[in-house]
């Protein structure tokens, strides 16, 4: 059996699983990398020295995440053609892969330039209030996108994160449950907040939508962030790094890990502290005053 035909049964089979958002980014993975490559031979005939030079071959060129998820779809694909007994032997073994890279700085915004953000003076008003909860809430811009007024909890001043919005193939919006546990979440909101959320139009089912109430577009909100960005002469980052500026706002002020990973809707408090750690201030004194204290 031709490996290009392997590859359409495994993602049949895999996308009764795995969300339709992961879906397309494997079968684009499938359809732009791996039935150029290997599609026209026989599973059969694949070996693993072919598949090795391949990835030492595109690595050369590719990112390392775009390795990695090649690798991921070369390594569940071959695995599923043994089970099935279209192949004998698994050729996807010891392959050699590059090493993740080192996560990069975290950077924030200043508390001046969120205050030049939400001052920005004839700018549309819907971005600057999509800046503003992302930055007091931590939500992550697919879980504000879904957000609806029966989220909202307008006398105990608390919201819930739900749902969020994965972009699918051909830029399909889709409303689905978040990707962990963990990310369902209710996340307490300030006074700020409160007002922002009191004095919008709650007419319509998104707390954030197009005029005629329909979802917006992700991509659309990064790019007027970025003009947003230079209306307020800000140095442009990711809108994701609103979420990042929540937290070291809450670790600065020596809120607890724990509460931070909740807000954040973290899985395991691991991540929210090999994510902030440094930002906690006073770590290394705390240290340093324990031995202050021995002899």
């Amino acid at each position: 059996m031709l490996y290009s035909k392997i590859l359409d049964l495994w993602i049949s089979e895999k996308s009764l699983e795995i969300r339709n958002s992961t879906k397309w980014n494997y079968i684009c993975t499938i359809n732009r990398e791996l039935k150029p490559a290997f599609g026209d031979y026989l599973v059969k005939e694949i070996t693993r020295t072919m598949l090795q030079d391949y990835i030492l071959k595109k690595s050369e060129h590719l990112k390392t995440e775009t390795i990695i998820n090649i690798t991921k779809v070369l390594s569940q694909s071959f695995k599923f053609a043994k089970q099935e007994g279209y192949v004998e032997e698994n050729p996807y073994v010891r392959i050699k892969v590059p090493k993740e890279q080192s996560a990069k700085e975290i950077k924030v915004f200043t508390q001046e330039e969120i205050a030049a953000l939400l001052n920005v003076q004839g700018f549309h008003e819907q971005i600057v209030d999509i800046v503003n909860i992302a930055y007091r809430t931590g939500m992550r811009i697919g879980e504000i996108l879904a957000l609806k007024w029966e989220d909202v909890n307008f006398e105990q001043e608390f919201l819930m994160v739900r749902c969020t919005v994965s972009h699918c193939q051909n830029g399909v919006r889709e409303i689905c449950a978040p990707k962990t546990k963990a990310s369902t979440r209710r996340i307490d909101l300030d006074k700020a907040t409160m007002q922002m959320l009191l004095s919008m139009d709650r007419t319509g089912d998104f707390v954030f939508c197009k005029k005629d109430g329909t979802i917006l577009s992700r991509g659309g909100i990064c790019q007027s962030f970025k003009r947003l960005c230079k209306a307020a002469d800000v140095s442009y980052k990711s809108f994701h790094t609103l979420r990042h500026t929540h937290a070291s706002v809450l670790l600065a002020a020596n809120v607890h890990p724990k509460i931070v990973q909740e807000r954040l809707g973290h899985a395991k408090i691991s991540t929210t502290m090999d994510t902030y750690s440094h930002l906690i201030p006073g770590m290394q004194k705390v240290a340093v005053d324990v031995f202050n204290t021995l002899c």
